[in-house]
Parts: structure tokens; C-alpha cells; sequence
């Protein structure tokens, strides 16, 4: 239960980790994965897979919360009562082992694409297009770069837009066929489950990224041009002070400081501006929501100023994550700091949304900070992030 009174968990009808939430004081319930509801008439419903629109339902979604006979005008003999309770029963039973399949179903498919992206990662080549690229991008010469050993180059990688192995019916559009920056995501046990991949145009400055559009979209949108594959929560992706033993990705355990940004280049720009030190690891989170981790959701906050219309065209107010973190959390929720790790320094973006990224940072600092670690946050000016700083400093400074 959070401060806000809210129980949340999964929810016993289609599954989940937080999906389902049950607020006693707004006599109020959710469940993202279906529907959702306002009494406890209709929480029965859901759970037991009723349709109210049907009387003989909605009497028996009534008696299921009141634990008294179904009101159908006659007295409910103990046969009628223990056929009812046996329906309720295969229901529930019927639920759970739905809720077990789907979680089977969502491990299989976990698993294969955690297999789909080590293998990604390890048919990658050691030395091509990636160092070159990050040479470009930092305006720096490869040579005068860290040397970044889980670092990778797919030559031939396709950007697919659509994609989802889960709906065969997408079909998904080729936007760009070209190499790519392969990195690995690794667990802190060591095992990599996961991969980050950048497209790369070395014709195209100042990112030296292709220019990628949703073709869906009547204004062409512009698209990201990073992917990730596999698991990404609770893993990191290492770029500095990290060995390899029998195949896992450990962080250096003689380095007590622990660098990370959202991006590789940022981090990377942080490590050569910082003198690469020897004591420190160097790790990328891969996205914001991986380093600061989920919020409380008592703690979002008002934009003060974005407006999102709604389905009216009125404009509403958007709400942003707030800098409390979940508590109780589980560690795959976000990225983790080996635990000998004394101090940390996160590296900020100044080109993302200024409000929402504020919020983020100090979520990250209030969640790495309760291991006991000194943590502090770097910024760049506004609009700019560390990678573009390093390519505008001459060489040398």
C-alpha cells in the first residue's frame, strides 16, 4: 500500500506486477490490463469473470460480495448455495490457471528474446564502425578514446518500425538498413540479458545517426534511433572498469566510484572528462526510466506548463513522474550499483524536457542514495548534453 492508500498488486484476474489497484478510501478500483470500476459489485464481476449487463450475473456478482444467498425472490437451499459456491470456485480456478499461462506465455518470451539479444551482441564485431563513430560524435581522434572493450559493430542491422513478435498480424516497415553500435545490458550478477542498439550515418552530423520518420504519422515524426533488446530493468551497460570471467560481465570490485548516465556517449563524455579514472566504473543506463527507477505514484507532479489536449481537443494538464521513489520496489525495476560502491556521480541530459528529467534525477539520487553511497548529479548548460559539450572543447582542455 502506498501513502495515498492504495493497494497495489497484481491482479488476480490477467496478472501482472502493479496492473491492478484498489483504492478503499475513493471506493474506487483499476485494472489497466481490462477494465475498470467504481463498488465492489464490480471488482466482483471482474474477478470472477461476470458480465453485469446480465441479471443473473449481477445477482451473483452481489451475493459473491455479501456473502448471502442470490436475491431471486425464494430461499437459497444448501444445494442451490453449495452449486453456487462451486461455480465461484471453477471461476477462480479458472482465473489462476489463466493468470499461470499467461505467465508462462510472458517467462518463454522473456527468455527467447534475452537469447535473441545475446546473440546479438556476441556476433557483433569487437573492432569496426562503432569506435569511429564515437570518435565523430566527440570530435575526438579513436585513438584518444577509453578503450570501451563490450562495445560492438553490426554491420548489416535493419530498424524495423511496427515490429511485434507477439501480434503476427503488424507488419512492420524497413526505415533503415545500416550498422549499428551494439552494446550489451548485464545483470549485477554478471549475465548479459539484453542488448542497446544505435544506428549509425556517418554522412549525417552533428549525431552522425540516421534520420529515421514514422511513415504513419501525417508529419513524418521523427523516431529514435536507439533499440534495445531483451531485458533492460535492473541491468546496466558496461563501458568502463568491468572484466569478463566465464562468459558474465563483471563490474571491477578494487573501484569504489560508480559513473552513469541515461546514454553511451554522455557517459563516455563524462569519462574523458573526468581523467577516466581508475577507480571508477563506467556504466550507461540505457534510458532515464532504467536510472531513476519507478515513482511513488503520490509523488507525480503538475507540468507547469505542457497542456495535452484530450479526446475533445481540450487541453489538459499533463502530469509528471514524481521524485519519490516506489517503495518496495523489486531491484529488476531499475538499474543497480554494485554494493561496495561508496560514491556515484549521475550524469544528467540537458536536451531532454527540463521539468520531467529534474524529476527523474533526484529520483535516481534518492533511490542509489539509500544504499549508503554519496551520490551527486552533473548538469549540462540547458539544451546541451556532455557529448556536446566534449565536441565543442578543444583538444587538450
Amino acid at each position: 500500500m502506498s501513502v495515498t492508500g492504495e493497494h497495489v498488486g497484481p491482479c488476480p484476474v490477467c496478472g501482472g506486477r502493479d496492473r491492478f489497484q484498489v483504492n478503499p478510501t475513493k471506493n474506487a478500483w483499476l485494472c489497466r490490463g481490462a477494465a475498470q470500476g467504481k463498488d465492489a459489485i464490480g471488482l466482483a464481476a471482474h474477478v470472477l469473470g461476470l458480465d453485469l449487463a446480465r441479471a443473473s450475473d449481477f445477482l451473483e456478482a452481489c451475493a459473491a460480495v455479501s456473502g448471502r444467498p442470490v436475491p431471486d425472490g425464494h430461499e437459497e437451499d444448501p444445494t442451490e448455495a453449495a452449486a453456487r459456491a462451486e461455480r465461484l470456485a471453477a471461476r477462480r480456478r479458472e482465473n489462476e490457471a489463466k493468470a499461470a499461462k499467461r505467465d508462462r506465455d510472458a517467462n518463454i518470451y522473456r527468455e527467447r528474446q534475452q537469447q535473441l539479444a545475446r546473440g546479438k551482441w556476441l556476433n557483433a564485431q569487437p573492432e569496426g564502425l562503432h569506435s569511429i563513430y564515437l570518435a565523430r560524435r566527440l570530435d575526438r581522434y579513436a585513438r584518444d578514446l577509453p578503450v570501451t572493450p563490450f562495445l560492438r559493430t553490426s554491420m548489416v542491422e535493419t530498424y524495423w518500425h511496427g515490429e511485434d513478435e507477439r501480434d503476427p498480424r503488424g507488419v512492420p516497415v524497413e526505415l533503415f538498413t545500416g550498422p549499428a553500435m551494439v552494446a550489451p545490458f548485464v545483470l549485477p550478477s554478471g549475465e548479459i540479458v539484453g542488448c542497446h542498439l544505435t544506428w549509425i550515418d556517418l554522412t549525417r552530423r552533428p549525431k552522425f545517426r540516421p534520420v529515421l520518420r514514422d511513415p504513419k504519422t501525417p508529419r513524418g515524426e521523427a523516431l529514435p534511433t536507439k533499440k534495445m533488446r531483451g531485458t533492460k530493468k535492473g541491468g546496466m551497460i558496461p563501458l568502463i572498469g568491468f572484466y569478463e570471467l566465464d562468459g558474465l560481465i563483471l563490474p571491477d570490485p578494487h573501484r569504489t566510484r560508480f559513473v552513469s548516465g541515461e546514454g553511451i556517449e554522455n557517459t563516455i563524455a563524462a569519462a574523458l572528462g573526468d581523467g577516466v579514472r581508475a577507480d571508477t566504473i563506467y556504466a550507461a543506463a540505457g534510458d532515464l526510466g532504467n536510472l531513476a527507477g519507478p515513482a511513488d505514484p503520490a509523488s507525480r507532479i503538475t507540468h507547469p506548463t505542457l497542456k495535452k489536449p484530450n479526446r475533445n481537443g481540450v487541453p489538459r494538464a499533463v502530469f509528471v513522474k514524481g521524485a519519490v521513489p516506489k517503495p518496495d520496489q523489486s531491484p529488476a525495476d531499475a538499474m543497480q550499483v554494485p554494493p561496495w560502491i561508496t560514491e556515484i556521480l549521475l550524469v544528467a541530459d540537458g536536451d531532454s524536457e527540463q521539468v520531467s528529467t529534474v524529476s527523474d534525477m533526484q529520483r535516481a539520487k534518492t533511490r542509489l542514495q539509500s544504499g549508503g553511497a554519496l551520490v551527486d548529479v552533473a548538469w549540462p548548460p540547458e539544451g546541451m548534453d556532455f557529448a556536446d559539450i566534449l565536441a565543442l572543447t578543444p583538444h587538450g582542455h
